[in-house]
């Protein structure tokens, strides 16, 4: 939520209006709100800087001698990178100036999107074993408190494991500059390292706690499942490497997330679980070299927990 002020004041009899003060955007808003004098009139221009599309809602509070051309709250929808006029103000009467409070949220994402609930989502690692959810829906809730996160799942993994698109799509954010230094402090929640991929429904996963300088996309690239996107790490608000994997999508101007399942060799269709193990089929690179040790899918049946005697399985070579 950003907050913008705008006086405009005229001596008496004059017409064209006079900016005193642009509006304020808080630096971390993607869309970039700007005001364009024009003869008699002014009008608001909004700049949506990122390749997510995102919808934005103009709130009035105080004001006085205005007239727009628009009744108030102004919403739309932008699309990625796209500048568009919101609306049209002026003073009602041109022989004074006017005064203006608003305030601006930003919720990204199309709220007409529509989650295609049949995709099935490629385990997001590339390892040649499975690797335990420390956190899911089913499960003790330690920090998806929000319906955000609410299906959001948090894989164990050690520090620069492959993590890998899960679903095909256009990335949109990457964030990589932030150190291996994770805590579970109010601090480090803006501290992550993470890629955004956009599906082509308008949903979007997030792939979070990425190691510092590892992400092997841009904004604007186009990936496959299965493609390379970083290395799994520590950065951000965490106890413990791992990879935090979750699908959202804007619901009627809020972001939430949904519940999705995964597709292997090993299992199936199968929706990810609190202390469930995802097993990531072979990847076709690997074919045909030899392994020291059996990796976990020849040992751990579909369904079953880790107990001793897979243990004794991965140890035999």
């Amino acid at each position: 939520m950003s907050a913008h002020k705008l006086l405009f004041l005229l001596p008496v009899f004059l017409v064209t209006p006079l900016c005193l003060a642009e509006p304020i955007q808080a630096r971390n808003d993607p869309v970039k709100i700007e005001t364009v004098k024009g003869v008699s009139s002014n009008t608001l221009l909004a700049t949506n800087t990122s390749r997510m599309p995102v919808t934005v809602t103009l709130q009035l509070s105080n004001f006085s001698n205005l007239t727009s051309s628009k009744p108030w709250p102004i919403q739309a929808q932008m699309a990625g990178g796209q500048t568009m006029e919101l609306v049209e103000i002026a003073a009602a009467n041109r022989q004074f100036g006017y005064t203006m409070d608003y305030s601006s949220h930003i919720v990204q994402g199309d709220p007409r999107a529509r989650h295609d609930a049949s995709i099935s989502y490629q385990i997001p690692f590339v390892a040649p074993q499975g690797f335990q959810v420390l956190q899911a829906a089913d499960g003790p809730q330690f920090t998806h408190h929000t319906v955000a996160t609410r299906y959001a799942v948090d894989i164990d993994m050690p520090m620069g494991t492959t993590v890998v698109a899960a679903r095909a799509g256009q990335v949109v954010e990457v964030v990589s500059q932030f150190a291996d230094d994770g805590r579970v402090e109010p601090a480090y929640i803006d501290r992550a390292n993470y890629v955004r991929i956009l599906h082509d429904d308008g949903s979007w996963a997030d792939y979070f706690h990425l190691m510092q300088n590892s992400a092997q996309v841009q904004p604007g690239m186009r990936v496959a499942a299965g493609q390379v996107v970083g290395l799994s790490g520590n950065s951000g608000y965490s106890s413990t490497p791992h990879l935090h994997f979750h699908v959202q999508v804007n619901q009627n101007g809020t972001v939430i997330s949904l519940p999705f399942h995964f597709i292997n060799s090993h299992d199936g269709i199968f929706t990810p679980r609190y202390q469930s193990w995802l097993i990531p089929d072979a990847p076709s690179l690997n074919a045909g070299k030899p392994k020291a040790k059996k990796a976990t899918r020849e040992c751990l049946p579909a369904g079953k927990a880790l107990n001793e005697l897979t243990i004794r399985c991965l140890s035999s070579s």
